[in-house]
């Protein structure tokens, strides 16, 4: 009993309570998509973009409660869990902007689902304050944490270490983290890690940097408009930089494009189509 009402849990409380909320609507939101919204088309894909980024573009506005209350282990782990539970519900909604260039780039996205994608992305980016304000201010009558959130509308950059070194841990934390996951990606038993590896890199920017990015939806939902960096800044250092670092690190793991059909092979494919058709008119 001592546990429930300590106050030392009640941010803790009010934090999963916050996460639990998010992922509920979320995952309804999800439901009704798949229910009435068609997969053929983007509209579906769409959807489940927009709803993915909202939901852990949110959840990061509620990572302040974890780490002011209880620390970088804290934090370091309530990352993980989130991206591993965003990994489970998300419809295959990518979150992050880094890798759909990356598919892009290496013609692996068309241009369409490109679009549709990083327009979802930003527009979730846009809401995700709203929503996270939203909840604050419903639960501010039962949460003192949450009270003093939705009271506090000042937004303001502190890094502790200088541009040169910010704009270094950017580009080489998307490095990193693109060169692990591929490594843990090519070991089945260690995929669960991958949320984990990315929260550990995160959690030692934010000890030695302050200020950590990596992802350009997440910060531009968190960090956009803030004090203590310009627009223009922002863009490098929370945009290019990690793009850079991410597009460097498909390089070196030698990501490839789609492969190309020889004319033999469009060939042989077009008569098994027509083949498959005749055979199923004959049905």
């Amino acid at each position: 009993m001592d546990a429930l009402t300590n106050e030392y849990y009640f941010p803790l409380y009010s934090a999963l309570g916050y996460f639990t909320l998010v992922f509920g609507l979320g995952e309804i939101s999800r439901i009704l998509t798949s229910k009435y919204v068609s997969s053929r088309g983007n509209s579906q894909l769409f959807l489940y973009e927009l709803i993915g980024t909202i939901q852990m573009c949110t959840c990061v506005y509620e990572n302040g409660i974890i780490f002011k209350n209880y620390g970088f282990s804290a934090i370091f782990l309530c990352v993980g869990l989130l991206l591993t539970a965003g990994g489970i519900f998300n419809r295959g909604a990518w979150t992050n902007c880094a890798p759909i260039f990356e598919q892009f780039i290496f013609g692996n996205l068309g241009s369409s689902k490109f679009i549709t994608i990083l327009s979802a992305q930003l527009i979730g980016a846009a809401f995700a304050s709203k929503v996270a304000y939203l909840i604050w201010n419903l639960t501010a009558p039962y949460s003192a944490a949450h009270l003093e959130n939705a009271s506090n509308l000042d937004c303001v950059l502190h890094y502790k270490q200088s541009a040169g070194i910010v704009i270094g841990f950017e580009i080489i934390g998307a490095f990193v983290v693109r060169v692990v996951v591929s490594l843990l990606l090519n070991r089945p038993a260690l995929i669960k890690l991958i949320p984990f590896a990315i929260s550990a890199y995160l959690t030692l920017a934010l000890y030695i940097v302050g200020v950590p990015g990596l992802n350009p939806i997440v910060a531009t939902a968190r960090l956009y408009g803030c004090q203590g960096i310009d627009n223009t800044s922002f863009m490098i250092l929370y945009w290019f930089c990690p793009v850079l670092g991410w597009l460097a690190g498909a390089y070196f793991v030698g990501q490839k494009g789609p492969v190309k059909k020889t004319a033999k092979e469009v060939k042989a494919a077009k008569k098994e189509k027509k083949a498959a058709a005749a055979a199923k008119k004959s049905d």
